[in-house]
């Protein structure tokens, strides 16, 4: 009979938990895990960069992605918390298993990977911020993805030619 109650309570807690605030939809909810794992991937990233980079370069866009990163989490949070969105305490899988392989590397071949791994992280946060613009349900989410879109498309511009310099062979 325990097993049952426990059960119940376990089917229930989903639900009521959604139901404590029904205009967030899915989308909204994933939009707010995955840019705060983005956030904090970012700032971890970032400051690894500053630390280890080749380059003065790497280590500027490090720091430059560490507090820009770390403001927009500012932001992202205590939104989530009013609208009853929990957010992981850490990066996803992925994201650890990248900084994990960049913290082996160093030289030319750590800023060359971090500067690639980060182009294309801000790529998917670019895509997965326009979806949200395009198809959230919560205007607090909307207006808080279009104040984040242009900061992910400067870091991405930053990266781009960062790489672009990286493969002419000027630094």
């Amino acid at each position: 009979m325990k097993r049952i109650s426990l059960l119940s309570v376990l089917l229930v807690l989903p639900v009521t938990a959604l139901a404590a605030n029904p205009q967030v939809s899915s989308q909204d909810r994933s939009w707010f895990i995955a840019a705060h794992q983005s956030n904090l991937a970012e700032i971890s990233g970032g400051n690894l960069a500053a630390e280890k980079g080749h380059t003065d370069a790497v280590r500027k866009a490090g720091r430059m992605l560490t507090q820009d990163h770390a403001e927009l989490d500012s932001q992202l949070r205590p939104v989530a918390q009013e609208l009853g969105v929990n957010l992981p305490a850490k990066p996803n899988a992925a994201q650890q298993q990248q900084a994990k392989e960049l913290k082996s590397l160093s030289g030319t071949r750590f800023d060359q990977t971090w500067t690639h791994d980060q182009a294309d992280g801000h790529v998917k946060a670019i895509e997965l911020t326009e979806r949200e613009i395009q198809n959230g349900s919560v205007a607090q989410v909307k207006q808080l993805a279009q104040s984040t879109l242009p900061v992910l498309k400067k870091h991405l511009n930053t990266l781009q030619q960062q790489t672009s310099t990286e493969t002419s062979g000027v630094h």
